[in-house]
């Protein structure tokens, strides 16, 4: 078979006979045409660029090469290098309880939202102090682990709960405080110390938060463990006495929440602290405790029960000389005896009270006592009395320049002062006499008061009194009693004077 000829480039195709040429079209360009731009003209460098330009190089020379780790160091967060340097170091466990909690803080922040006080507060990961204070102490704890030594896997986690506990982050303070209760449930040959420990840190840190009821418990536990041991902490002091402190304190404050609501359950508490600080040893702390619970009983209406605990915390005072609680002591004692109806044993308490105060220069107190019992006598009629203890605490209360104990001490004077005049002033009015009137005049003028000089007998009806005798009244002069000092009274005893004097003028024959 023949073969076709070669078909010459420069021939055309041939179509019934007539060769039809061909046209070489260019193809598309590839990407759009480049854009016509300046170039910089190159001008000659002065000196001062070329220093510039080799002390840039000098700089570069002086700088080391960064390998690939160095360079990742530079461009990651410091977070995630610390998470790199813990993995890489082979502490896995301390790199999970780390990212964990992270994590929780995070979520917790997210659930809150950003109107919370949680979204003000800076994330972990972003304080790379704590994060170094994290990594250093759970690192060291881990591997301690690994080599059975749990007593130092607590101290690990016992200072990462006390440095958080001075920056105030209480929720890494408790993570780590429980943390300290499970490790030193592992720890052996230490008597369980460091369990009792544990439950009395996590208890203060309870109570730091106001959860008072948790915090007993946790106390409890802790005294528990400590009773019967002579373990003592840095100070001296025994962990059992420590454990009645911590106690003794829990239960006064959960009485005090509770005593508006429930009175007789706030004294089962405060019985239970008392035995606390009765069992702790400290004799100033069982008089507090003593004391507080009699005046619980008081108020609930057991004034004999309230004299019993009471009269304990004054012999307690007296024994270790303690003159303000000793005062303290006599006056609740004396408020419980008047309730009682016992009014000389509240008097003889309230004066020892008295002389206490006074000795041992306790104003304010003196005030209070002085005025309780100008408002005894005053009660039982004895109104020389009453104004002596009454002006007693007048004056202390214008030396201690109180505006509002002097204004109450003012009135309670003025008040027993009218009552003491009283008696000698309707005296003068049931006896309508010259000189008595005189008298009475006399006094409404110028206060000047001769109300206590005996009363002169009244002649008989029908007996004219004989010249000599009326001349020598006249004649004889009277002796001047000594003024009584002006009292400023807020109106109640001149009221009283006044409104007695015009029943009684009302009904006073002329004389």
């Amino acid at each position: 078979m023949a073969t076709l000829p070669a078909i010459s480039p420069n021939q055309g195709i041939y179509m019934g006979g007539a060769s039809i040429p061909q046209r070489r079209m260019p193809s598309p360009p590839k990407g759009r045409a480049p854009k016509p731009t300046l170039k910089p003209v190159k001008r000659v460098q002065g000196m001062k660029d070329r220093e510039m330009l080799m002390k840039q190089q000098n700089l570069r020379v002086q700088q080391p090469e960064l390998d690939k780790l160095e360079t990742a160091r530079y461009r990651n967060s410091y977070k995630h290098n610390l998470c790199l340097e813990m993995l890489r170091e082979g502490f896995h466990k301390s790199f999970t309880e780390l990212f964990q909690l992270m994590k929780k803080r995070k979520d917790e922040r997210e659930e809150a939202g950003p109107d919370s006080l949680l979204w003000q507060e800076p994330l972990l990961e972003d304080q790379p102090e704590k994060l170094d204070q994290i990594k250093h102490y759970l690192t060291r704890g881990e591997a301690a682990r690994r080599m059975g030594n749990m007593e130092e896997v607590y101290h690990c986690q016992y200072q990462l709960a006390k440095y958080f506990q001075s920056t105030a982050d209480t929720w890494l303070s408790d993570h780590f405080f429980q943390a300290c209760l499970q490790t030193s449930l592992s720890v052996r040959g230490d008597g369980r110390r460091k369990e009792a420990e544990a439950n009395c840190n996590i208890g203060l840190a309870y109570e730091e938060r106001g959860e008072y009821d948790r915090a007993a418990q946790h106390f409890v536990e802790f005294h528990e463990l400590a009773s019967g041991r002579n373990w003592k902490d840095a100070s001296g002091k025994t962990l059992e006495a420590s454990s009645c402190d911590h106690l003794s304190r829990i239960y006064t404050t959960i009485a005090d929440q509770m005593k508006a609501q429930d009175p007789q359950g706030a004294i089962q508490y405060l019985a239970k602290a008392f035995e606390m600080a009765k069992e702790g040893g400290d004799s100033y702390k069982e008089g507090l405790a003593s004391y507080r619970l009699g005046k619980a009983y008081e108020s609930s209406g057991d004034s004999e029960t309230a004299i019993l605990y009471l009269n304990g915390y004054l012999e307690i005072c007296k024994a270790n000389g303690d003159d303000m609680g000793f005062g303290q002591a006599c006056e609740a004692i004396a408020k419980s005896y008047e309730s009682q109806g016992k009014i000389e044993e509240s008097i003889q308490y309230l004066e020892a009270f008295v002389d206490v105060a006074e000795r041992t220069h306790q104003d304010t107190a003196l005030v209070n006592a002085c005025s309780c019992l100008g408002v005894i006598y005053n009660s039982l009629g004895k109104y020389g009395h009453a104004c002596q203890y009454f002006g007693k605490a007048y004056e202390t209360a214008r030396e201690l320049n109180n505006p509002g104990m002097m204004a109450a001490a003012r009135v309670q004077y003025g008040v027993s002062n009218a009552h003491h005049r009283l008696e000698d002033y309707a005296g003068h009015l049931q006896t309508p006499m010259r000189y008595q009137m005189e008298r009475m005049i006399e006094w409404k003028d110028v206060r000047f008061d001769e109300f206590d000089q005996p009363i002169r007998e009244r002649a008989p009806l029908g007996h004219a009194v004989s010249e000599e005798t009326a001349t020598s009244e006249e004649d004889t002069p009277r002796e001047a009693a000594a003024p009584e000092p002006l009292v400023e009274t807020d109106g109640t005893a001149g009221e009283t004077t006044e409104a007695a004097e015009e029943e009684t003028t009302q009904e006073e024959p002329t004389p």
